[in-house]
């Protein structure tokens, strides 16, 4: 009986083995993670997969050149070289996937690429980077042509060897994010800054793909609930990475507060001939609206207030200073985010911050 179970065991290996080699279905892959007070930090190898497919295909930002000579970069445009004629690198083009649409479609994604973790006809898979379009109504959601031609790169580049290569690396990556979320314990920040819990797990994916850029998706379940799901940028400082972290999970929180606000005339003008006295530096950046620049603002003046609580005055002061106004002229960052004191101060009034939108209404009219 024993022999009889052994045997069968090692027939069924053979067959997965067999089934994945001829029908070209790649075998799941685990993702390397950690979790941390209802925060999971990972190396996920479906959105791994999706940035390399981006980069192969010269999608921004992860056409960067290395020029800080990222030994993982180095290792990836060598071992992926032969595979930038291949379908999926084409169809990537064509639909214009590019900064967070890549790595949001590699959340989506199931763990052997067969369909997605929702029904596509579930009425709340929408898709941030499309502002909130229904995936049955994108292309390369709804056809499973491109779900096919990314398990066919998958299978002949054989990304499964070279992810389980980079194991340890990104164990080391995130272990260090993992520290730093312990430390400075930003999730009770958030909550309590926000006045409401997120019983789901939120996710940080770290990477060195995005050549310094970073981004705040929200990825949402089945009823419809946004998950703050971000990707930032590995190897960074600990002072950076806290930067980085709480403006992009803020990104997701802000959103339909900074959607409220931007229904006002006056904000809408006042944002709008910023973006035209400095349309050129924005756009360089990415900002193309002004309703972009209303989001970073209001996204950069909360996270200031969870930095106050853990850099030195002289470091949030310089920070203020250079990355913030003078780099990417967010001019309005600084009174806004002192503004949101009267918020702090007056917590048995305002239970949310969703509650604040109206006095931060009328502050913001006349800036």
């Amino acid at each position: 009986m024993v022999k009889r179970c052994v045997s069968c065991f090692i027939f069924s290996l053979i067959l997965l083995f067999f089934s994945c080699k001829h029908n070209k279905q790649p075998c799941s892959l685990q993702s390397v993670s950690k979790k941390t007070n209802n925060i999971e930090v990972k190396v996920d190898p479906n959105v791994e997969l999706m940035m390399i497919i981006g980069r192969l295909a010269g999608a921004v930002p992860y056409n960067f050149i290395n020029q800080k000579a990222v030994q993982y970069i180095n290792e990836i445009d060598t071992y992926f070289e032969h595979y930038k004629l291949e379908p999926v690198i084409e169809s990537t083009k064509k639909n214009n996937l590019n900064y967070g649409s890549l790595p949001e479609f590699g959340m989506y994604m199931n763990k052997d690429i067969s369909g997605f973790i929702l029904d596509l006809n579930n009425k709340n898979f929408k898709i941030q980077g499309r502002n909130d379009i229904p995936a049955k109504k994108i292309g390369y959601y709804a056809s499973n042509q491109y779900l096919d031609e990314i398990r066919d790169f998958k299978v002949k580049s054989n990304f499964d060897k070279f992810f389980e290569n980079h194991r340890n690396l990104y164990e080391v990556m995130i272990e260090d994010i993992v520290t730093i979320l312990i430390e400075s314990e930003f999730n009770k920040w958030l909550e309590t800054f926000y006045g409401y819990k997120i019983k789901e797990n939120k996710c940080v994916y770290v990477s060195f793909l995005t050549g310094g850029g970073n981004f705040g998706l929200s990825i949402y379940n089945s009823k419809g609930t946004p998950i703050p799901h971000i990707v930032v940028y590995a190897g960074e400082t600990k002072n950076m990475y806290l930067y980085l972290i709480s403006h992009e999970f803020l990104h997701p929180c802000t959103l339909k507060m900074c959607e409220e606000l931007y229904q006002n005339e006056k904000i809408q003008n006042i944002f709008n001939n910023l973006l035209f006295k400095n349309s050129s530096m924005y756009i360089s950046h990415g900002y193309s609206s002004g309703f972009a620049l209303l989001n970073e603002t209001i996204t950069q003046a909360c996270a200031n207030k969870f930095l106050e609580r853990q850099l030195p005055e002289s470091t949030m002061n310089l920070l203020v200073e250079k990355e913030i106004v003078e780099y990417q002229q967010f001019i309005y960052v600084p009174q806004i985010a002192s503004y949101f004191d009267d918020y702090i101060i007056n917590r048995k009034k305002y239970k949310t911050l969703n509650e604040f939108i109206p006095k931060l209404e009328e502050y913001i009219e006349d800036l």
